[in-house]
């Protein structure tokens, strides 16, 4: 090992120390590195903003061939807001019936159906509320005009600010409400009207005459324009299926009486406080969170549970509200 240094060192010290290269020499060096450098940096950040342009256009060809066949052809006047099992959606000028979701807008001359183990409801764009029951079919001709091909559908109008009533069509009639809140059953032979709030209007093709129903009324129709008439009640368990579908009001920041008085509607109820102090209380306390699909009685099991307050059924038609009992 010793012998092949001496060799190494003996070779240098013949060649001699080499001469320094010009300062300006170095700086050619320098230069021309520097500019080979840079033109290679820049060819790489060319190629790399081609391959990301080219991505970009070949997703943008994708979305022109796809997304026509989703978007909606006609302005929105519905919202999926609450869904239960399957359902699904036609549009209008299209042949494929696909599976509805939530938070979907909802087309005019749409077509929206459930199955056996299906509900939806659906928030029209004035705020009125439309449930649509199991193995039900249903068209949005308009924000204010649907058709009801078979089916039921329960009805929560005046919500928003528009003052033009809806309008349901069916096979056997027409029906408008006046600020209520009812449902529509339609059959092949046979529709029924139930009002438990306000009133609506029907009109048949077979009767030049319009006939009202007010609330607690049941009408029954048949193809000829006879009608029957019979009486229902708020609390009825006929509602029942109408309230699993109830879209649960924006809570947070309200009164927690706000949210009483949706409840005792939701469930055709009246309210009542054991105390007045108990009234006092509910207007004061504030309520944070949210009761997402939950029926109105469960929502407000979980509601009252952050208070000492309970509440209790002594009938069919009346909730109280009281002090929690230990």
């Amino acid at each position: 090992m010793n012998a092949g240094r001496d060799a190494l060192g003996e070779l240098v010290r013949v060649a001699g120390r080499r001469s320094m290269p010009p300062q300006e020499d170095y700086e050619q060096v320098f230069e021309a590195a520097n500019l080979a450098w840079q033109r290679k940096l820049r060819s790489q950040r060319r190629r790399r903003w081609l391959y990301a342009a080219a991505a970009a256009l070949m997703a943008i060809g994708i979305g022109v061939t796809t997304f026509p066949h989703w978007m909606p052809r006609e302005a929105a006047v519905a919202t999926a807001v609450v869904l239960r099992g399957n359902a699904a959606i036609l549009l209008a000028r299209d042949d494929t019936w696909r599976p509805l979701q939530l938070g979907s807008a909802i087309p005019a001359g749409a077509r929206v159906r459930t199955g056996a183990n299906g509900g939806l409801a659906i928030a029209l764009d004035d705020g009125t509320a439309v449930r649509v029951k199991e193995q039900s079919e249903l068209t949005l001709e308009s924000a204010r005009a649907l058709r009801l091909r078979i089916g039921t559908v329960y009805v929560v109008s005046g919500l928003g600010q528009s003052t033009a009533s809806l309008r349901i069509e069916t096979d056997i009639g027409t029906v408008r409400d006046v600020g209520t809140i009812f449902e529509v059953r339609a059959a092949p032979h046979a529709l029924r009207i139930r009002v438990r709030e306000g009133r609506v209007e029907l009109d048949t093709p077979s009767q030049p005459a319009r006939f009202e129903s007010s609330a607690g009324e049941q009408l029954e129709v048949d193809p000829g324009g006879g009608v029957r008439r019979s009486y229902i009640a708020p609390n009825h368990p006929g509602w029942a299926w109408a309230e699993t579908l109830a879209a649960a009001p924006d809570i947070e920041g309200r009164p927690l009486l706000q949210f009483l008085a949706w409840v005792a509607r939701e469930t055709g109820r009246r309210l009542q406080f054991q105390e007045p102090g108990i009234e006092v209380q509910a207007r004061e306390v504030v309520l944070h969170g949210k009761t997402r699909d939950l029926a109105p009685l469960q929502a407000l099991d979980l509601m009252l549970s952050t208070t000492d307050l309970e509440y209790v059924l002594p009938s069919d038609e009346v909730i109280v509200i009281r002090r929690r009992r230990e």
